[in-house]
């Protein structure tokens, strides 16, 4: 009997235990299961997120170049007077530049250039477009002035390491805070080839305001092709109005008395304003041949400028003594050649440029108020360029600058500031 209810119990754990062993077996199975499907979800997940980075990065275009070079000029006057070395090496730019494009109708860009001599802001501006007549365009931030042709053309396509003296010495740094709306047909519409551009301006360039006054910039333009792009012919007119306020009521502008010309003073209410007047006429045509890729250049600036006594250099800041106004000039012509086919190419440039054009030779002097803010200087201007591949460039330039005779001291000759420039140039 008591064996008997051994086997009875022992039937029963039996039971239990298979039906543990099934109970198991179902809750593995149902977690492998559940382990099979969660890579799945995962996997989809980390998918998702990987389309929506490359969605952001297609968005996102990064380009930049930089330029090394060495430089050797006649003496340690170094022409401009931007470093005080004869012969010295440079990185004379380091440029990054991020545009984000969330839609073709808006576009964000930051430019800055990193240098041994340090880090600076170039552009920081947004860009909308009317998407429904495509034809109207708002740019606000800092950003090139529209003016003329020269200096929107970027640094690193520029046959010569510069830009002309009369572009640097009026406009410096190229660029401006304000905004500006461009007017131009979409590219289906037959005039495209028309684009004018309004700016209103803060006068400073890349600085901060410094009055309540606002700059005026105007430029009609226009690019067409011809004989199935063969040649190509471009140019405009361009117009800057404006001026920061007089600190003093002392101005100073030239004029004639008893004979003898120069700086007069007169007053000008204090906090008016100094008007800055500009106009500008340009020119580009480009021939296919043969022979190479043959451009043509030309531009031609006139206007008034006010400075100080010892600069004539558009202002970056507010004017701290008092203003001296000049009648200015300018003038640059290009001339590039490939050859042939090759990765070689040659360039002629001559350019002018006059910061006082009432005054010329010995009469410009320290006795009457001059100095070498008045100084007219000629550059003639040869260089070669040997594209290594689609990203690397090395150019040879040579600048012979001739500056008038006049009574100033250090400008009783033409000064030895010619200057040779060896640029390795990469971008990307």
């Amino acid at each position: 009997m008591k064996e008997s209810n051994q086997i009875k119990l022992l039937l029963f754990m039996k039971k239990i235990f298979i039906a543990l062993s099934f109970l198991t077996c179902v809750l593995l199975s149902t977690n492998s299961f559940a382990q099979e499907t969660q890579p799945v979800d995962t996997v989809a997940n980390a998918l998702e997120r990987i389309q929506s980075d490359l969605g952001i990065l297609k968005r996102l275009k990064i380009t930049g170049y930089i330029q090394a070079q060495a430089v050797l000029s006649d003496s340690s006057s170094f022409g401009s007077g931007v470093n005080t070395y004869d012969k010295n090496f440079q990185l004379r730019r380091g440029r990054i530049k991020f545009a984000y494009q969330a839609t073709p109708w808006s576009q964000y860009v930051m430019q800055f250039d990193v240098t041994e001599g340090g880090f600076k802001t170039k552009d920081i501006y947004a860009k909308f477009t009317d998407p429904y007549t495509k034809a109207l365009t708002l740019t606000a931030g800092v950003f090139n002035r529209a003016f003329g042709y020269e200096i929107e053309y970027s640094s690193s396509n520029r046959e010569s390491p510069e830009r002309s003296r009369f572009t640097t010495t009026l406009f410096p740094n190229e660029r401006e805070l304000g905004a500006m709306l461009t007017i131009q047909a979409p590219k289906t519409s037959r005039w495209n080839f028309i684009k004018l551009d309004l700016a209103l301006l803060s006068g400073n360039s890349i600085a901060p305001e410094t009055d309540k006054f606002k700059d005026f910039l105007g430029r009609i333009n226009f690019n067409k092709s011809f004989m199935d792009e063969v040649l190509k012919l471009s140019g405009g007119a361009s117009y800057y109005w404006g001026g920061n306020a007089n600190p003093t009521a002392a101005n100073y502008a030239v004029g004639e008395w008893a004979g003898v010309k120069g700086f007069y003073k007169y007053d000008e209410a204090l906090s008016s304003r100094a008007i800055r007047e500009i106009s500008g006429i340009d020119f580009q045509a480009t021939l296919a041949s043969n022979i190479g890729l043959s451009t043509l250049r030309g531009e031609y600036v006139w206007g008034r400028e006010p400075g100080t006594s010892t600069s004539s250099t558009g202002p970056t800041a507010a004017y701290t003594t008092d203003v001296y106004n000049r009648q200015v000039s300018g003038f640059y012509a290009y001339f590039v050649q490939n050859i042939g086919q090759s990765r070689h190419s040659i360039v002629v440039k001559y350019d002018i440029f006059d910061p006082n054009t009432k005054l010329a030779g010995t009469d410009i002097n320290a006795t009457n108020g001059c100095s070498a803010a008045d100084v007219k200087y000629n550059t003639l201007g040869l260089g070669y360029t040997l594209r290594l591949d689609d990203n690397t460039k090395i150019v040879v330039y040579y600048d012979k600058v001739m500056n008038e005779t006049t009574g100033v001291k250090g400008y009783t000759q033409d000064r030895k500031d010619n200057l040779l420039t060896l640029r390795l140039q990469y971008k990307f």
